[in-house]
């Protein structure tokens, strides 16, 4: 039996118990948010006999999501794998192979990454004779990525077009889509906006769901963008038993659009919401809290709340100031040395920054001390080389007609099929409004040399071999048949380097994540598996390691906990980034960023600031962050180990940072008149003004105001300025 009144908190319970109606859940940092939630679900089918499969339950990522269903599982005693509990995505997919053919989307449509979206941009940009050095096919995908999440289709936005770089935009995007149906594809954004679109389109699509799912939970509800709360806004039309979890304060994902008046706004979409605040924190001491919490209430833009705890005060929050950024490396990772020599589990520590960048100090100084660390954002896992070629294997015979896949794999191994080979498929498949493989299928059409030819025949006899049983065959065993049989793991282990020694360990664990997804699903298809992974995040496949130390940012860092964190950089153009100076609302995000940060830490925070920081180049003067201002002074310590005879950096230090010195230390500053309002030229952050000049000598430190990158405090000695 469960006791929900003695296992709850009162706010807890509250938020439990209510079932009917629109709910706001106001849910602070570590404040049980996932126990309401999995015991809310608990109570309506216990309690209350809820069907569990009339319960639609929404979050942001599988972790979160397996983590939910789990708990589920073990509170009810019973199998609910194939519960209506996912991400978006997921489920929004789930959805699509069901009623997408009212739009002529088939049920074993493929999802392209953001890899292969961008890759395909790319191929248009060319189609169109345009330049994709000065369009870049990032920031028009960028740009397509947005319009779907305000659902704004190809034929909407043709005519909201002013200028010509729209233009441009929509002749790409309409081109985008085209392909991605020939492909029988989808992308990301798609998953969610097309089932809008359908549900808008057909009455009975929309109440095919909205009439079985009478109860529908969200996590992280301040994440949510148009598109998303367009999807649950539909399937409320019949009913309005939609429970909303979320904290604005955590509201940090506007540029993948998230939109944080969903939260803000949300009792003005639903009548008669109950409101309900989680204030209590499980996970932070007394002065962490203090801290974060002083420091949060800096921002206008949010709901009135306050996290307090029943845990001691605990030690105070650490701020450092060093003399340089090396500095600050070298101490981080000596206390992280310290602590791990102490008893303390290295994987219950993190450091977390706001730009990947500065995590390249750190790793030197981890791998000098040979201290185990792990990377978590950096090239993921599915995103390797070797693993996006099998996977492309993998998608062709699913879908022979994803042109992206084939030219990936057609000559990978090596099968004496080139660049102007491909170029004539390309051309005749555009000719003819064909794939590519169906060109190839045709041999006898193919006005191509004998030789490749039987090249091109050889390889389509092999897919065909493949996509005989692709139905029946489990994704475990059909990769290392294909690995085998393509001679792809021939070609790796004829390598023998320590990268070939690598590529093979990353292939053996796509074997085995494909084993792991057997093992935890009833219907473990190819195509499943495909899909599963397409959606799969960096830490949605992060496990917490004993014997590792954690490096991220704090956009990774989200939803997670440490018992030690150390949050590093915290610098004006770096924490805040210089951009979000210039408009409150991005201020007031990466208030909330940094806040987020610092209450990822359990028992112990440690933040810190450089007053010299060597990038692009070029040592910079950027001054500390205003958030470090903002921490409330009765819950820091402070730590000054920047006295002014360590602030100018020493020619061998600036040597072994790789910065060119052409002057000896001893020559003070280069004989240039910096003055106020001339101007200047940086070879990295182009022209700039003078704005102000001070000290002298070695310690000259010049402030110019750029225009593409903002304001810059340059160390003159370093700093390669040229007079215009």
């Amino acid at each position: 039996m469960i006791d929900f009144l003695r296992e709850l908190n009162p706010q807890q319970y509250a938020g439990v118990v209510a079932t009917e109606g629109p709910v706001l859940v106001l849910a602070g940092a570590g404040s049980g948010k996932t126990r309401m939630l999995t015991y809310k679900i608990a109570y309506m089918v216990h309690k209350l006999g809820v069907d569990p499969f009339s319960i639609l339950a929404v979050t942001f990522t599988n972790k979160a999501a397996r983590e939910m269903v789990d708990r589920v599982q073990q509170l009810l005693k019973m199998d609910m794998k194939n519960s209506w509990v996912g991400t978006f995505h997921s489920l929004c997919g789930k959805i699509l192979r069901s009623v997408g053919e009212v739009i002529d989307i088939p049920p074993d449509y493929i999802v392209y990454d953001q890899s292969d979206s961008i890759q395909l941009v790319k191929a248009i940009i060319c189609d169109f004779d345009l330049n994709p050095k000065t369009i870049d096919p990032k920031k028009v995908h960028n740009g397509i990525s947005s319009l779907k999440r305000r659902l704004i289709f190809p034929e909407d936005f043709v005519n909201l077009v002013s200028n010509p770089g729209e233009k441009t935009l929509s002749k790409i995007y309409d081109r985008y889509v085209e392909l991605l149906r020939r492909a029988k594809a989808v992308d990301f954004d798609d998953m969610i906006s097309l089932v809008v679109q359908i549900f808008r389109k057909s009455k009975t699509a929309r109440e095919k769901y909205a009439n079985r799912f009478n109860y529908i939970l969200v996590d992280e509800f301040q994440d949510t963008n148009e598109a998303q709360f367009a999807f649950l806004r539909e399937l409320t039309i019949t009913h309005q038993n939609i429970t909303v979890v979320g904290d604005d304060d955590q509201s940090i994902y506007s540029w993948r659009g998230a939109q944080l008046r969903n939260i803000l706004d949300f009792p003005e979409y639903y009548q008669n919401v109950k409101i309900i605040k989680l204030e209590e924190n499980y996970r932070s001491t007394g002065n962490i809290l203090k801290a974060a919490g002083e420091l949060i209430s800096y921002n206008r833009m949010r709901h009135k709340k306050k996290l307090f705890t029943n845990a001691l005060k605990g030690e105070k929050v650490m701020l450092v100031k060093f003399a340089n950024d090396l500095s600050e490396a070298n101490y981080v990772v000596e206390q992280i040395s310290e602590r791990i020599k102490n008893g303390e589990k290295a994987g219950d520590i993190a450091v977390l920054y706001r730009i990947n960048a500065l995590s390249r100090l750190f790793e030197q100084e981890f791998r000098s001390r040979d201290i185990p660390y792990i990377v978590v954002g950096g090239v993921g896992f599915y995103e390797r080389a070797e693993i996006k070629d099998i996977i492309a294997y993998v998608r062709l015979l699913i879908n022979p007609d994803d042109d992206l896949a084939l030219k990936r794999i057609i000559n990978n191994p090596r099968r004496g099929i080139g660049l102007n080979t491909m170029e004539k498929i390309e051309n005749l498949a555009k000719s003819a409004n064909k794939s590519m493989y169906k060109v190839i299928s045709n041999d006898k059409q193919l006005p191509l040399r004998l030789k490749r030819i039987q090249a091109l025949s050889k390889f389509v006899e092999m897919i065909e071999k493949f996509k005989v049983n692709i139905n029946d065959v489990k994704p475990s065993e059909l990769i290392q048949e294909l690995l085998e049989e393509t001679g792809y793991l021939r070609m790796i282990r004829e390598d023998d380097s320590i990268q070939s020694r690598t590529r093979m360990e990353n292939l053996g664990q796509l074997i085995t994540a494909a084993q792991e997804f057997e093992n935890m699903n009833d219907e473990p298809t190819v195509l499943n598996f495909l899909n599963s992974i397409t959606l799969m995040t960096d830490i949605d496949r992060w496990h917490r390691g004993d014997d590792v130390v954690n490096l991220m940012t704090v956009h990774a860092a989200k939803g997670l906990e440490f018992e030690t964190v150390f949050v590093v950089g915290l610098e004006l153009g770096i924490f805040p980034l210089i951009r979000a100076l210039k408009e409150d609302d991005q201020l007031e995000e990466e208030r909330r960023l940094f806040y987020v940060a610092l209450t990822r830490a359990k028992h112990n925070a440690f933040v810190s600031y450089a007053k010299q920081r060597a990038r692009f180049g070029t040592v910079e003067e950027l001054g500390k962050s205003l958030f470090v201002d903002e921490l409330s002074k009765d819950a820091i310590q402070f730590i000054d180990l920047a006295p002014e005879s360590s602030i100018t950096f020493g020619y061998d230090f600036a040597k072994s940072r790789g910065i060119k010195i052409t002057r000896t230390y001893d020559d003070t500053v280069p004989k240039i008149a910096y003055k106020p309002n001339k101007m200047v030229f940086h070879p990295f952050f182009g022209k700039g003004k003078i704005i102000d000049v001070r000290g002298k000598g070695g310690d000259t430190v010049v402030t110019v105001d750029f225009p593409k990158v903002g304001v810059k405090k340059l160390v003159a000695r370093y700093a390669k300025l040229k007079l215009m």
